[in-house]
């Protein structure tokens, strides 16, 4: 072989070897992510202010996960883990609860975190946040032990305590707050933020936008990434949240660039956005539920029989494609917690959940002496599922020879008209189906709760499972208290899931490593262009 051939071999042998790290080092750094970079976020609607404590919208909570953070916070499967928190103990029964702080933590103002933060934070959050009134019938004081242990003391054992500290259910989450704006603003809204997260607050126009920049001295937490659990990396330099009330002009933005992420666009549309290389299509899994609700304190309804029948009466199948159109947004389910979560319970419901017999809802309503009074269906007008769903749930009603008035109105009119204990039976709503204890359903589920005016003599022996649900500590015995209520509540049925819906985000190709959740974030996330 020449010398020349024998030359040209080593020269292509090193471009090719050059060119095959250079696309390794490329690789690599796409793997681990890429620093720098402006996202643009376009959100369905803005919020009054941005103090979570005040506020039961959660908009709020979303967009501040990235400046606040929580002693504890949920991974992808909703289990609990110490995140500011650095570890913890359960005494007394489940009485008191010691909370050892990460001493490392910086927080915005240039200061280490440390019990005092804390402190200040939780009496706030026990005195205005909603989560307050679930704790405070059971709640002692909380004491400081030293500059990094607290402890929570209780008058009597109270086990959901650190799943509601943790929840992603709006005005309940706790998040640490610098003791010095809690000393300036006490309860008032709070218009200067200091905590400990990846992003800090840049600028805030109310109904335009909320710009967060990286937070340099960001302390993350050293455990694998899950969620709101687990390291949270800032690899982009600002966040642009814009608020978009249209739906379409979300959508446009994404597809022309001018957005890197549009939140709740027409599910309808997603043929179209799959079939878009520049976009990425995002179904929150887990997300909504449709339920369908009774008004248990006036006739049928203060009968169980004539509840139960309602469940055999309805082809919830068929309601799904009313309500929802595309089987890819919605699964039966009848279980309260999703599949995943660690309050899941197997075959709930079995023998009556999606056994559509209307024989059998026939038989039932003679049993519960229905007279054939008209029954009267409120729902919402503004929301496509509720709209949809009730117009449905009218229609197959009147097939096995029910009468039905449907009443449809405006959110608020809805709301005020279900607050009376008289002039409906059925109600459909949706709600969150993200929910980090199963005593979150105390609310909706006994004596006077809720919207039900459920009151008799088995609402009272559901009040009873609660009772024991709430000093149950050990998980493993809660959990059967947990299929206790399950059990109860079929045979009762005083309201049931329908099923499990999902919204639909989309995003740009460029925005690497998103992950869909329950509520949006964008720690981990990275812009390639």
């Amino acid at each position: 072989m020449s010398i020349l051939k024998k030359s040209i071999i080593l020269i292509i042998t090193i471009i090719v070897l050059f060119l095959t790290m250079a696309f390794s080092a490329a690789a690599q750094a796409s793997s681990e992510g890429v620093y720098g970079g402006r996202l643009n976020v376009a959100l369905k609607m803005s919020a009054p202010h941005l103090d979570s404590d005040n506020s039961t919208d959660s908009q709020i909570t979303a967009m501040m996960n990235h400046v606040y953070e929580g002693l504890f916070e949920f991974d992808e499967n909703l289990q609990l883990q110490p995140h500011l928190a650095d570890s913890y103990r359960v005494l007394d029964d489940g009485k008191e609860y010691i909370v050892e702080l990460r001493e490392d933590v910086m927080m915005h103002n240039g200061e280490k975190m440390d019990a005092d933060d804390v402190l200040a934070s939780f009496e706030r959050w026990l005195d205005i946040n909603g989560a307050g009134d679930l704790i405070k019938p059971y709640f002692d004081q909380a004491v400081k032990l030293d500059d990094y242990t607290i402890s929570f003391k209780f008058d009597e054992p109270y086990a959901p305590f650190l799943n509601i500290m943790a929840s992603p259910v709006s005005n309940q989450k706790f998040v640490v707050r610098a003791k010095e704006i809690i000393d300036e603003f006490g309860d008032s809204l709070i218009n200067r933020h200091i905590g400990t997260g990846p992003y800090m607050v840049k600028e805030w126009i109310p109904d335009q936008r909320l710009s967060l920049v990286r937070f340099e001295d960001y302390s993350p937490k050293q455990m694998e990434s899950s969620f709101f659990a687990g390291e949270r990396t800032a690899y982009l330099d600002e966040i642009v949240l814009n608020f978009i009330t249209n739906a379409q002009v979300r959508v446009s933005g994404v597809q022309t660039g001018q957005f890197h992420f549009a939140e709740e666009v027409p599910r309808d549309q997603y043929p179209r956005f799959n079939a878009d290389a520049n976009i990425n299509t995002q179904i929150i899994y887990p997300d909504q539920m449709a339920v369908f609700v009774t008004n248990n304190g006036i006739a049928p309804f203060d009968n169980k029989y004539a509840r139960r029948a309602m469940v055999y009466a309805l082809d919830l199948e068929e309601l799904g494609y009313a309500m929802i159109g595309n089987p890819d947004f919605w699964r039966l389910e009848a279980s309260l917690h999703e599949e995943g979560n660690p309050w899941h319970a197997e075959n709930v419901g079995e023998g009556i959940y999606n056994v559509y017999d209307p024989d059998k809802a026939k038989e039932l309503l003679d049993k519960a002496d229905y007279d054939g009074t008209p029954l009267v269906i409120l729902s919402g007008q503004d929301s496509e599922m509720e709209r949809q769903g009730a117009i449905s749930i009218k229609d197959q009603l009147e097939k096995i020879g029910i009468e039905v008035e449907l009443q449809l109105f405006d959110r608020p009119t809805v709301v005020e008209r279900r607050a009376k204990p008289e002039g409906w039976n059925i109600h459909l709503s949706s709600f969150i189906k993200t929910v980090p204890d199963p005593q979150i359903h105390q609310g909706w589920t006994g004596t006077n709760k809720w919207v039900t005016n459920w009151d008799s003599e088995e609402s009272r022996e559901m009040d009873e499972i609660f009772a024991r649900m709430v000093k149950e500590v050990d998980y493993e015995q809660r959990y059967q208290i947990v299929e206790e209520f399950y059990e109860k509540m079929w045979d009762t049925v005083p309201y049931f899931n329908i099923l499990d819906f999902s919204r639909l985000h989309i995003t740009r190709s460029e925005l690497k490593n998103f992950e869909a959740a329950w509520q949006t974030f964008f720690w981990n996330t990275w812009l390639e262009e």
